[in-house]
């Protein structure tokens, strides 16, 4: 029960302080195309990665593969 009051005091709150700027809250919850793509790259990267970190013991040329193509995105 206390976590549904946690949650409904976080929720009130970012509403009612969206009343006192209305165009902060659109700020933070668009990020710039840009941004995201940046995202998107980094948490390709990261899969990536860990995929290589997988099969490196049962496969090495695929890990091999894998860790060129991170370094590429």
């Amino acid at each position: 029960m206390q976590n549904f009051f946690v949650a409904a005091s976080d929720t009130f709150n970012s509403f009612f302080f969206s009343f006192q700027n209305p165009f902060s809250a659109l700020l933070k919850s668009h990020g710039s195309a840009a941004d995201q793509a940046d995202q998107d790259r980094l948490a390709t990267t990261g899969s990536l990665q860990r995929m290589a970190r997988d099969v490196e013991y049962s496969q090495p040329s695929l890990a091999a593969e894998l860790r060129y193509f991170a370094s590429k995105s």
